[in-house]
């Protein structure tokens, strides 16, 4: 093959400025392999010139081709913004790749790359709300339950979950309660949604009341229904006087020992683990807690219409951290007999009562949301 062009790649090399140069090599297997590496690197991306002089050629029997030329490599560091976009390289004819030579992408790629539309609002609305705990439900039922409802609503509508928010957003929402009902209670139970959950602790000391049903003589491992009977005596000396008579000493600031059966931790396990795993009371060593009982009423008969000397109810307004089961025990051991707690249901919680909170039927995302706004607007006012 003879050349018709006496110019040669060393020259065309020396003519691109020298803060432009990268390195030039003929086309071939190794050019090639080089520009897939500089294109495709996640560290780098490329900046390269195809270059041929006008006059350069080789002739080949009758027909005359283009030279082959050389590809200049220029590796620059990339960002989060190039990388992952677009590799952006220029080919020019003429001259070396310079600054203005980098194809720039075009408006329908930066739309496809770059949504600007405001993303939806995860939470529509974020505060404190009031559900009534139904039977049988733990706290953390509740929680788990109305969380899954919201997030899934968030996710329906595009606010987490799809490739726009992943990493940016949480999977699940924010949602806590503030403070504990058993099982076997029922009533008011404040949830906090979003930033309402830096809220919640103070409706954990805050104040409450609680309607309580009372049986005597006989005392659970649970001091309430949920326990086997451990412990059993007469009742029959138990009037409507003497208890009213013993109620008194229970009002105002108080020293309670709490279950064995509760979630408060001893030695970093909590006392329920221990019970269950055959602890007494007398090896754990559970210390008392000074507790405030605002009031208690006593009311002849419980919630099932059963009256004395067996059966009455209490309706207490207390501080944060009062078990109610505890407050039965040392009731009837006051008077000369055992007690246990056969029912509890909290009334009120903080500004939070039962006909404000929302029933296990109304669960769902608009009357949730509703609740919260309706809450923050009161407190506002």
């Amino acid at each position: 093959m003879l050349p018709v062009s006496t110019t040669t790649k060393q020259q065309e090399v020396d003519t691109i400025p020298k803060d432009k140069l990268g390195f030039s090599m003929p086309i071939s297997v190794g050019s090639l392999v080089m520009f897939l590496f500089a294109v495709m690197s996640p560290c780098t991306y490329a900046r390269c010139a195809f270059t041929t002089s006008s006059s350069s050629a080789f002739r080949h029997g009758k027909k005359t081709f283009p030279s082959a030329g050389s590809f200049l490599f220029r590796p620059e560091p990339c960002n989060n913004r190039q990388f992952g976009t677009t590799h952006r390289f220029a080919v020019n004819n003429d001259e070396a790749a310079g600054e203005n030579n980098i194809a720039q992408p075009s408006k329908e790629e930066t739309s496809a790359i770059e949504d600007d539309t405001p993303l939806p609002e995860v939470y529509l609305s974020q505060g404190l709300f009031a559900v009534e705990k139904p039977l049988e439900w733990t706290s953390q039922d509740v929680v788990s339950y109305i969380r899954g409802m919201l997030t899934r609503d968030a996710r329906d509508r595009g606010a987490i979950g799809n490739k726009r928010t992943t990493g940016k957003r949480k999977k699940n929402l924010k949602v806590g309660h503030g403070g504990t009902l058993d099982p076997l209670a029922t009533g008011v139970l404040v949830l906090g949604v979003g930033s309402g959950t830096k809220q919640l602790q103070g409706y954990l000391s805050g104040d409450k009341r609680y309607g309580a049903d009372v049986q005597l003589g006989f005392e659970t491992a649970t001091l309430d229904m949920e326990g086997n009977i451990t412990k059993t005596a007469a009742f029959d000396h138990v009037t409507l006087e003497t208890i009213e008579e013993v109620i008194p000493q229970f009002v105002g600031n108080i020293s309670q020992i709490p279950p064995i059966y509760s979630a408060i931790k001893k030695q970093g396990r909590k006392m329920y683990e221990e019970a269950r795993d055959g602890k007494t009371e007398e090896e754990l060593d559970i210390p008392p807690r000074n507790v405030f009982i605002e009031s208690i009423q006593l009311l002849p008969t419980d919630s099932k219409g059963q009256g004395v000397p067996e059966h009455f109810s209490l309706d207490v307004q207390c501080g944060g951290g009062t078990y109610i089961r505890s407050l039965v025990r040392d009731i009837g051991t006051s008077l000369n007999t055992y007690a246990t707690m056969t029912g509890l249901e909290r009334t009120r919680q903080g500004p939070f009562t039962l006909e404000n909170a929302l029933p296990r039927d109304q669960w769902n995302v608009d009357n949730v949301y509703e609740a919260i706004q309706k809450n923050n607007d009161a407190s506002s006012e």
